[in-house]
């Protein structure tokens, strides 16, 4: 489970090593001196405020994260605010506590 925090950038381990040269390792070194939470399926990076949830977002996308403009989405990263998820994606379930992997038998049912 990713504990929330005021904003989360969550992302999927198996998206992280589909598309991130370097993988875990990688994401790691590239937001490990921040608020980093990881359990076996996902990862949640922690921002205090909408400006470091863009920054995120550009730190992803470098690191080769898709994000279409136009419908202001991904599926390969979520954002989980204190006013709920920007956008849905398929892989995540949560409630007021945190969120899961879809696959994660901890992960309460929709």
């Amino acid at each position: 489970m990713i504990v929330f925090r005021t904003y989360n950038v969550i992302a999927p381990k198996f998206k992280i090593e589909d598309l991130v040269d370097g993988g875990i390792v990688a994401v790691r070194k590239a937001f490990g001196n921040g608020d980093f939470q990881e359990d076996d399926y996902l990862v949640g990076i922690a921002a205090k405020n909408a400006t470091e949830v863009r920054e995120t977002f550009e730190e992803l996308l470098k690191l080769g994260f898709s994000f279409d403009d136009k419908s202001g989405s991904s599926d390969d990263f979520a954002v989980m605010a204190k006013e709920g998820i920007w956008w849905n994606v398929g892989w995540l379930v949560s409630n007021m506590e945190g969120c899961w992997f879809i696959a994660d038998v901890e992960a309460p049912v929709r």
